[in-house]
C-alpha cells in the first residue's frame, strides 16, 4: 500500500486511476494524484504527538488553506478542523489539545479525518481500528461506510477477519507477497479467505 501512496519504491507494475496511469515517487506525488495513505502505526507514521489536534488535523491540507502571499487562512482553518472533529465525534477538550493526551481511538480519528482533509480520490486505512476500543470501531465502521456511500474509493487493510467480511465489496487475498485470490463479498467465506492466506485455495475449491 506504501507502494501506491509512494512512500515505497516500485520495482514493477502500473497505477492507474480515473483512466489514466499515476506515477507516485513520493507522498506528495501521492496527494497530488487523490491518494491518501493512513498508516497502521499512527504513532510513528501519522501523527505528531508533541503538536496539537488542529495542528496534525490541517497538516497534509495547509494548501486549502494559504493565501498566494503564503500566510494561512486561521479562521478557514479552525472551522474545517471544527467540522471534522463534530463529524467525526472526537472527544477532545480543544483542538488546540496535545494529541498525545487523547486516546488511541481518538487519535485513529484525528488521523483518518487528516487524510480526508486532503479531499483524496482514494483513501487507503491500513489497519485502521488497531489499538481502539470498541465504542471508536464502531464509529470509525460507520465513517467507512458514509464516506464509501458518498463515493470515495477506500481501500482497506486488515487482518481482522469479521472486519474483511463485513466492510468490503470486494476481498483481494496475498499469500507471500503474491495474490492468493479475489473474491466479491457474496464469493467470500471465513474458510475461503483463510485458505487463499496460506495458499491452499485450490485445495478447497476441489473438496
Amino acid at each position: 500500500m506504501k507502494v501506491l501512496y509512494g512512500a515505497l519504491p516500485r520495482s514493477s507494475g502500473s497505477v492507474t486511476l480515473d483512466g489514466r496511469e499515476v506515477v507516485t515517487r513520493s507522498p506528495q506525488d501521492g496527494l497530488a494524484n487523490g491518494i491518501v495513505y493512513i498508516s497502521e502505526d499512527r504513532k510513528r507514521d501519522g501523527l505528531v504527538l508533541g503538536m496539537s489536534v488542529k495542528e496534525n488535523m490541517s497538516l497534509t491540507a495547509l494548501r486549502y488553506f494559504s493565501r498566494a502571499g503564503g500566510s494561512l487562512k486561521h479562521k478557514d482553518e479552525q472551522q474545517a478542523v471544527s467540522d471534522f472533529i463534530r463529524l467525526f465525534n472526537v472527544k477532545t477538550p480543544s483542538m488546540e489539545q496535545a494529541i498525545g493526551l487523547l486516546s488511541g481511538g481518538n487519535q485513529q480519528k484525528v488521523a483518518i479525518a487528516r487524510g480526508l482533509m486532503t479531499r483524496p480520490k482514494v483513501l487507503i486505512l491500513d489497519e485502521p481500528t488497531r489499538g481502539v476500543d470498541v465504542g471508536a470501531k464502531k464509529e470509525i465502521y460507520q465513517l467507512i461506510n458514509q464516506f464509501k456511500a458518498d463515493g470515495l474509493s477506500i481501500i482497506l487493510v486488515s487482518s481482522e477477519m469479521p472486519e474483511v467480511l463485513g466492510m468490503s465489496d470486494r476481498i483481494i487475498v496475498m499469500h507471500e507477497g503474491h495474490l492468493g485470490g479475489e473474491f466479491t463479498r457474496e464469493q467470500a467465506t471465513q474458510e475461503v479467505l483463510m485458505a487463499a492466506a496460506v495458499g491452499k485455495l485450490n485445495r478447497v475449491n476441489q473438496e
